[in-house]
């Protein structure tokens, strides 16, 4: 087993939070304060390495915490971390421990802060196409463009996440607060690439062997959208559309669709790849233990816009409150005779949508609430009111209607 040089970093480079996650999420457990833990250290390890972090231990109070990784054959091995950045050992215990994970894992203590400072988040990395690139540098317009683009994707798939329909009509709240949430991280090399990280809160349930705790809501909506990106990958290649319509489900919907083509057309069209690095603190589905950069182009544009309003095509019943003036009237019956309640009183709305669309809308009024409609439409006011709104053929109806005002 090799042996790791001296480390020189900064201690802060490693969040002491984030470390913790880490080695819990690795199968470290946390020692009891009262409890003895015998420290062994493996064939190959230098033992200046724990003992160095155990040296600056004193009789009073505890200012540390113990961690202990037990193996099958081996002897339980001890780390030691600081509870506070303030403590005097601090800096040389946090090297400590990175040396020692580096030791035990055989990899460079680079490749462990990583590691550490990801277990945090969820990554998705997009890169470019080499000729889009001069002396490590874009231009402005391409970032502006893929920045904006993928906060909008990034709501779309949260909302879908919240409510997995074929498409909608507007983006939740709570999903706009999650896109907004997010973090641009660094860029990298090697073409240029743009870093997304979304925050995972801590697995703080032990997994069970037959049943993993519920995956948080964030933690979700990225595994949302790598199922999204591999299924537009997999519907071109093997040139099938209906695999986009039959994924909506688990995958993206006519939304998301249209903002990842979007997002293609403005950042890269010529070629986009996407990659994803999902925190191991919570297990992944197995549809998603393999996960390769995904390269997409002008067919996937092509493919995501055509499955888009396929999706929209699809009736899809939801609750909403219209609010628009009447344009079109129409009743078989005396409006006027408010004791018949029988007969047809129908009233076409005129609304916009979330989206910026002009729809019409039909509704069955009672007779009081068609008098209202009648007498608003005379006067160009708007009304309105809530129900299920819901597509029929090319009809777009409003069933179910309540609460109907005059504005």
């Amino acid at each position: 087993m090799a042996v790791t040089p001296d480390i020189f970093f900064d201690p802060e480079a490693v969040p002491l939070g984030l470390l913790r996650r880490y080695l819990l999420a690795k199968g470290w457990r946390r020692a009891e304060a009262a409890a003895p833990v015998s420290v062994a250290v493996p064939l190959g390890f230098r033992s200046g390495i724990i003992r160095e972090m155990l040296d600056g231990r004193s009789g009073g109070q505890r200012n540390f915490d113990q961690f202990v990784l037990s193996e099958l054959g081996l002897q339980d091995v001890e780390l030691v971390l600081p509870r506070e950045t303030a403590s005097p050992d601090y800096q040389r215990q946090i090297r400590g421990a990175i040396r020692t994970l580096s030791d035990l894992q055989e990899r460079t203590p680079e490749e462990i802060i990583a590691d550490v400072r990801q277990i945090g988040f969820d990554v998705m990395r997009s890169r470019i196409p080499d000729s889009m690139v001069s002396e490590n540098t874009i231009l402005l317009e391409v970032a502006t463009g893929y920045i904006t683009g993928v906060r909008s994707l990034l709501a779309a798939t949260a909302t879908t996440e919240i409510q997995p329909d074929p498409y909608f009509l507007r983006l939740k709240k709570e999903a706009i607060a999650f896109a907004d949430g997010c973090r641009f991280g660094h860029t990298f090399r090697g073409s240029f690439g743009f870093t997304v990280e979304s925050p995972v809160v801590p697995n703080n349930d032990p997994s069970l062997p037959f049943a993993d705790p519920p995956r948080p809501f964030e933690r979700r909506v990225m595994e949302r959208m790598v199922r999204g990106v591999k299924a537009v990958c997999d519907a071109v290649n093997h040139d099938n559309p209906e695999h986009l319509i039959a994924s909506a489900k688990k995958g993206f919907s006519a939304n998301a669709y249209e903002q990842f083509a979007q997002l293609i057309e403005e950042t890269a069209l010529g070629g986009l790849a996407f990659s994803f690095a999902l925190s191991s603190e919570w297990n992944l589905p197995s549809d998603l233990m393999q996960a390769p950069e995904y390269v997409v182009g002008p067919r996937h544009v092509e493919m995501t816009r055509a499955a888009a309003k396929v999706l929209r095509r699809e009736a899809v019943p939801r609750a909403e409150k219209v609010i628009g003036r009447v344009v079109r009237l129409a009743s078989e019956d005396d409006p006027s005779d408010l004791m018949n309640p029988m007969g047809d009183r129908e009233i076409a709305i005129k609304w916009t949508t979330p989206e910026g669309a002009d729809i019409h809308i039909r509704v069955a009024l009672n007779p009081t609430d068609y008098l209202q409609a009648h007498a608003a439409h005379g006067a160009g006011r708007a009304v309105m009111v809530s129900g299920t709104l819901e597509r029929r053929g090319r009809r777009w109806i409003l069933s179910n209607p309540s609460d109907f005002g005059v504005q």
